[in-house]
């Protein structure tokens, strides 16, 4: 297969040196494999798309929209053989961003015209969802909403049922590729739609910021439209460890992000760690996190206080 997919849900994020000395010609990392703001070798070739680590969330295009632009403007003349398209495709996740990239990636011909407007509309509202981590002021009832709702229902429901904790490979490409028939059928008019769940609950927090919990795929934009601009998602895991989304809406909210990352990680001390940019975050994908709501509740109030 010219372009492929390499689903590696039990790799832990590697630096992009790692990457260019053990990973073959025409490799590409997306969303967080390579743990470093995106980057380009012309001389394998290899590229990094990476909205997370090393950057400016705000200031930097979500990975599917980097994709995107980076495929009009000649990604596949550069990853390319004698035979066309090439590209050895590198992640460890099948969230959202990572089945719109593949996506663009595995349907480069489609992505290149600028005379779709379905799919422009699904990577830029895609996109600014993905960047403020949900917590974006477009109202509930806009039609791409809820079509978008539909698009990654298969990813919804694989993350709130805690069979992302598994890391099983086949499992995340079953997802990646549900999602990216979704996409199919959107483009090309037969998608369907969904309304939008945004159900949460407080369930703890400090000054500023709420520890939440997700009841509806779209809990976030609930808790955005009720007032929260800093928050915790906590969901706890079949393995009795806990999944946590750490995020602000943006960096003029005093909750420091990545300080409070850094404090997670001295206290968790495993390998598998805590990761994010300067809004977004969360707890270690493979591991999860052994810290209790309570204990991540005192941990962080505790380093706020230090402001």
């Amino acid at each position: 297969m010219p372009v492929e997919l390499k689903m590696r849900p039990n790799d832990k994020p590697i630096s992009w040196e790692e990457f260019t000395e053990t990973k073959p010609n025409f490799s590409i990392a997306i969303d967080g494999y390579v743990a470093e703001r995106p980057r380009l070798n012309t001389k394998g070739p290899y590229a990094n798309f990476n909205h997370h680590e090393g950057v400016s969330r705000l200031e930097t295009r979500a990975t599917c929209a980097q994709i995107h632009l980076l495929i009009r403007l000649g990604l596949f003349r550069l990853f390319r053989n004698e035979n066309g398209p090439m590209a050895h495709v590198w992640t460890n996740d099948c969230d959202e961003d990572v089945c719109l990239s593949w996506y663009l990636l595995s349907h480069n011909f489609i992505a290149e015209s600028m005379i779709n407007p379905c799919l422009n509309r699904l990577v830029d509202v895609a996109e600014i969802m993905d960047t403020t981590a949900g917590m974006y002021p477009l109202s509930v009832d806009v039609p791409i909403q809820r079509q978008l709702a539909w698009v990654m229902e298969p990813y919804r429901r694989f993350r709130f049922g805690g069979a992302i904790d598994l890391r099983d490979a086949d499992s995340f490409i079953n997802v990646v590729t549900d999602v990216c028939t979704r996409i199919e059928k959107h483009i090309i008019g037969d998608g369907k739609d969904l309304p939008l769940d945004t159900r949460y609950k407080i369930i703890g927090g400090g000054q500023g910021w709420s520890l939440i919990e997700e009841i509806g795929n779209q809990g976030r934009q609930g808790a955005f439209s009720d007032g929260i601009r800093a928050f915790v998602s906590a969901r706890e895991r079949d393995d009795g460890k806990w999944s946590y989304s750490i995020g602000r809406a943006s960096e003029c909210i005093p909750f420091d992000v990545l300080r409070v990352i850094d404090r997670l990680n001295k206290e968790e001390c495993v390998n598998d760690t805590w990761g994010g940019s300067s809004t977004i975050g969360g707890s270690p994908r493979i591991t999860g996190s052994s810290l209790s709501p309570d204990k991540l509740i005192r941990i962080i109030n505790d380093e706020l206080k230090k402001d």
